[in-house]
């Protein structure tokens, strides 16, 4: 479906790089604990040699190791397998706030041989290598080694070059599954300094063979695009099996970082002048889901930024700035909005098929699947979505107020009583700016409605109107608004004290035992049910005295060992508790007043046991003997 075009704002270009140089330090510190030589790659190589900083339109660090470093690696553990080098590495990664990746594949195996395969569940696939027909699995070649940062949610990518047939081989981006790679002259890492640190990278030569002469030009392809402009990728005979036992090769020397230096600045200075010539930095085009800067808690840590900046300028006495920000602020929430609502989009379309598919499954004419709830997940960013945006919208206000911009305070007041309608703020700082270019009537308005909302304790609504109306005026309307306001809440009141009506209690009790039930057939993988299907067949069970019936009127299939058995539930257990402690106290209570009565009237009865008649049936002699043979016989002895 497609989205609206959005660009980076400053201050999501200043956090994203943030967060992509923390990953980096982490992935560094863990590559130095490892002592395993690395440099940037690829973009990462852009960055550090044309930018001086992470590219904006960039979701990952890539980094280049060695085959043979990675050999070195594997021989100094214990056993010296590829599985217990891949440990050590995604151990020491993990230390360090970097864990492996999942991916959407049937096998890691088959993912790594390039098939077709059905994308039906996540599976660790760290590393990802080529293992052809009849290899070990010693002998499989790792390509690349893809982790996130924890706290960032930056990707750290690791890729594994080798030499064959005198050339540098890089097999990460699909090369090695369809005999290609991308090959590159023998080249040593490019010391440099990079964000006050001194790392390494690709050289420009390795650069140049990749995107071409004019690679210090920014530019921004997808990742089909970037594939088709690079230059150097090249149809390969064979991959080697991986040899945990090949030793380091003699690469061309690199410059010193002196050296280096002056051709560094050059490629800066092209870059420079390239930049001059666009708009933005970032230009705008339609949203990604899937890319960092779309992730609902990347925009709310860049819109709360400028939340606090235009704060601070406020408090400066910049106005002006301030509005720059919360304005800022309110872009990455309209960003923010567009994202949740297609993914609302998204999570309706997948509901739609389900229930289609589950049409066609059963039968039916019409789908009668319900959609389910949101995730929960989803709703708290819906709802810091909406109170961010309050926030930005009042003090966007408050700041176009102080720089007498009063459109805009206008403007921005009223979408903020779209959203909340009793906001005192937004009738305050509209009616002042209404009140400023000369709109009197909508000033009194204004104010008149904050006096509603704040229950007629405003006393600013009352000293702005006492200066647009007379005073008797203002006197009767508030005493007349006053009078019916107090109504109201009187009226209010005496509809919250009534009883609430049991029967609803009782219905949202029947539909939260439905919604258990239907969790546990799911769980269970059978059907779903309507509420009509589940009150008629299963709703009896949650009745204790349906269920007693139910045993008794069926003991050969509601027993322990009986076909259908149903059990004593602990809240069926405690139902029944509560129902003989009523009948104890019902028969106590009654012994206490036959006791008081006697003790009134001052007689006195013998003591009966419990359960026990002390009256005695007088009979006939003639009815004595219809008596025996009619009830006695029968096994009852209640007379004698």
């Amino acid at each position: 479906m497609p989205m609206k075009n959005f660009r980076m704002t400053n201050t999501e270009l200043k956090l994203k790089r943030e967060r992509m140089m923390a990953a980096f330090h982490a992935g560094k510190a863990a590559l130095e604990d490892l002592r395993l030589p690395y440099f940037l790659a690829y973009g990462s190589a852009l960055a550090a040699l044309r930018e001086g900083q992470f590219q904006p339109y960039e979701d990952d660090i890539t980094v280049g190791i060695y085959s043979w470093d990675l050999a070195s690696l594997q021989r100094q553990c214990t056993e010296c397998t590829a599985k217990e080098r891949d440990s050590m590495l995604k151990n020491t990664f993990d230390r360090f706030g970097l864990e492996p990746v999942s991916e959407m594949v049937d096998s890691a195996v088959q993912a790594s041989a390039g098939n077709n395969v059905q994308q039906n569940h996540a599976q660790l696939v760290c590393p990802r290598f080529y293992i052809a027909e009849g290899w070990s699995e010693e002998m499989a070649f790792p390509i690349i080694y893809k982790f996130t940062h924890k706290e960032s949610f930056v990707r750290f990518d690791l890729m594994v070059f080798t030499v064959q047939f005198g050339q540098l081989w890089d097999f990460a981006d699909g090369g090695a599954e369809t005999s290609a790679g991308w090959r590159y002259s023998p080249f040593s890492p490019q010391p440099v300094e990079f964000e006050k640190i001194m790392t390494y990278t690709m050289p420009a030569q390795a650069l140049e063979e990749h995107y071409g002469q004019d690679w210090h030009v920014p530019r921004v392809y997808g990742y089909i695009q970037n594939l088709a402009r690079c230059l150097n990728r090249c149809q390969v005979l064979r991959v080697h099996p991986w040899d945990g036992r090949m030793q380091r090769l003699q690469l061309p020397r690199a410059l010193t970082w002196q050296e280096f230096k002056p051709l560094m600045r050059t490629y800066r200075m092209k870059y420079a002048k390239a930049m001059a010539e666009s708009e933005h930095e970032f230009p705008e085009k339609p949203l990604d889901l899937y890319k960092l800067e779309s992730k609902p808690v990347v925009l709310f840590q860049a819109a709360s930024l400028c939340k606090e900046e235009g704060n601070t300028r406020l408090k400066n006495d910049k106005p002006d700035g301030a509005l720059d920000k919360y304005d800022e602020g309110l872009y990455i929430m309209d960003k923010c909005r567009e994202v949740l609502v297609t993914w609302r989009l998204v999570f309706w379309q997948i509901h739609n098929e389900k229930a289609e598919k589950d049409k066609k499954d059963r039968g039916l004419k019409v789908a009668d699947l319900t959609e389910p709830d949101m995730p929960r997940e989803f709703r708290s960013d819906e709802d810091e979505e909406r109170t961010l945006r309050l926030a930005l919208l009042a003090n966007a206000a408050q700041a176009a107020l102080q720089t007498e911009r009063y459109a805009v305070v206008e403007s921005r007041a009223s979408q903020l009583l779209e959203l909340e309608s009793d906001n005192k703020k937004a009738f305050y700082r509209r009616g002042m700016a209404r009140l400023a270019s000369g709109n009197a009537d909508g000033a009194q308005n204004d104010f008149w409605s904050l006096l509603r909302v704040s229950g007629f304790e405003s006393k600013e609504a009352l000293s702005q109107l006492m200066k647009l109306m007379p005073k008797e005026e203002v006197q009767v309307k508030f005493k007349n608004l006053k009078q019916k306001y107090d109504k109201q809440n009187r009226l209010g009141s005496m509809l919250m004290e009534l009883d609430e009506d049991e029967r609803i209690a009782i219905q949202e009790e029947r539909y939260q035992r439905f919604l258990g039930d239907c969790e546990q057939r799911a769980e269970e993988g059978q059907r779903e049910l309507t509420f009509d299907e589940w009150a008629k067949q299963y709703e009896w069970r949650y009745d204790a005295d349906e269920r007693m019936k139910a045993r008794k009127a069926y003991p050969e299939c509601f027993n322990a060992a009986g076909a259908a058995p149903l059990p004593i539930e602990s809240w069926e257990v405690d139902y029944l508790t509560h129902k003989e402690i009523e009948k104890i106290v019902y028969r106590r209570q009654t012994e206490a007043m036959g006791a008081r009565r006697r003790q009134r009237e001052g007689t006195t009865e013998a003591a009966s046991k419990p359960g026990e008649s002390t009256d005695r049936l007088v009979l006939e002699k003639e009815d004595e003997k219809i008596l025996k043979d009619a009830v006695v016989k029968k096994g009852y002895n209640y007379w004698w």
